[in-house]
């Protein structure tokens, strides 16, 4: 939308993917490719799920990313299991947990939009004052 408007993006857009790229050089000697991968992609997917606005969007994110951070590893210790791919399978039924949720609620949004659509309209020879 910045870009819409007349705003010049190319600096923002060029910093992030820097920082995205070093992100990821940096954190693939730690705990391996695919824990990296889930801990970019799963939690953003999660909050554009439950929410559409961009701040709520980046603050959420970074909390479910944290939540599924700390309880896989929480897990596989009790569990005596190998932690990156606990945290990556946590954070994948959280996403399938998200993917239910607002499955459900948008069926249930329509189901109301469908019924209030066949809701009865008064008849102009009635009053609604009567």
């Amino acid at each position: 939308m910045a870009g819409f408007y007349g705003v010049a993006t190319g600096w923002v857009d060029t910093t992030l993917a820097l920082v995205l790229a070093a992100t990821i050089v940096v954190s693939i000697q730690v705990p391996g490719v695919t824990m990296i991968a889930a801990a970019i992609v799963i939690p953003p997917i999660v909050a554009r799920l439950l929410t559409n606005s961009f701040s709520h969007m980046m603050v959420l994110s970074t909390a479910i990313g944290a939540f599924c951070g700390l309880a896989g590893i929480y897990i596989s210790f009790f569990v005596d299991v190998s932690s990156g791919a606990t945290v990556v399978l946590f954070s994948a039924a959280l996403f399938l947990v998200a993917l239910a949720f607002t499955s459900l609620r948008a069926r249930q949004l329509s189901a109301r939009g469908r019924a209030a659509s066949k809701a009865p309209l008064p008849s102009p020879e009635t009053s609604p004052f009567e």
